[in-house]
């Protein structure tokens, strides 16, 4: 006898379970990396989609990807975004002299005009030694979001035409890092080797191997 592993009532309580957590409910991202609910795949099969199953279930925000609650989310994540940047920043500050940090400093290497690209900017660069290095922060909620983020950067750092290292310094409460390094290594098309995706520890250790021109 086959027996529903996904009631109504089952994904109800990981809903339940999920905004205990996060102080909110799902979005289709989250439901693939939380154990409590199923997949996004099976919702769409099962329940007609997220949207109609947050209605079935009485949930009083039914659509994430419009209205107020879209701008609510947007003005929520460039906060984030801000406060995550600001660790970074202390963070530098500590190992390098504050003269050296460079903050949104425009990239330089749009190849096909040969100049600076005003609207691509690195969060921060680092004058040091024995050689400079980029900083590019973001925080998400979860390990799809370091990946989709890190799916957006790749397009957008591709052009770059520099050995520079430039560290992706990610921040989120919910992240598998070795789901992160999984997908690095399986990628086909393999980033480059300057390129370091790091949570806020690791990044802490990295500088270790870096000093600051103000030092003796």
């Amino acid at each position: 006898m086959y027996i529903e592993k996904w009631t109504l009532e089952k994904v109800k309580k990981g809903f339940e379970e999920f905004y205990k957590i996060h102080n909110r409910y799902p979005t289709a991202y989250d439901v693939d990396d939380f154990d409590s609910l199923p997949s996004s795949r099976q919702i769409q099969r099962r329940f007609g989609g997220l949207e109609k199953l947050r209605k079935d279930l009485g949930l009083e925000i039914e659509n994430y990807t419009s209205g107020d609650e879209r701008s609510n989310k947007i003005a929520a994540f460039n906060k984030r975004g801000r406060e995550c940047e600001n660790i970074v920043y202390q963070v530098l500050i500590d190992f390098f002299d504050e003269k050296f940090i460079h903050i949104e400093r425009p990239t330089c290497g749009n190849v096909i005009v040969g100049a600076y690209d005003n609207k691509s900017r690195y969060d921060f660069y680092v004058y040091a030694k024995p050689k400079n290095f980029a900083i590019d922060v973001f925080g998400t909620n979860d390990t799809r979001g370091i990946i989709s983020n890190l799916n957006m950067k790749e397009k957008k750092y591709n052009k770059l035409n520099t050995q520079e290292d430039i560290y992706f310094v990610y921040f989120g409460n919910s992240i598998d890092k070795n789901k992160i390094k999984t997908w690095i290594s399986n990628k086909k098309n393999k980033l480059p080797h300057t390129w370091k995706v790091v949570d806020l520890d690791e990044f802490k250790s990295s500088l270790l191997a870096y000093s600051s021109y103000g030092a003796a």
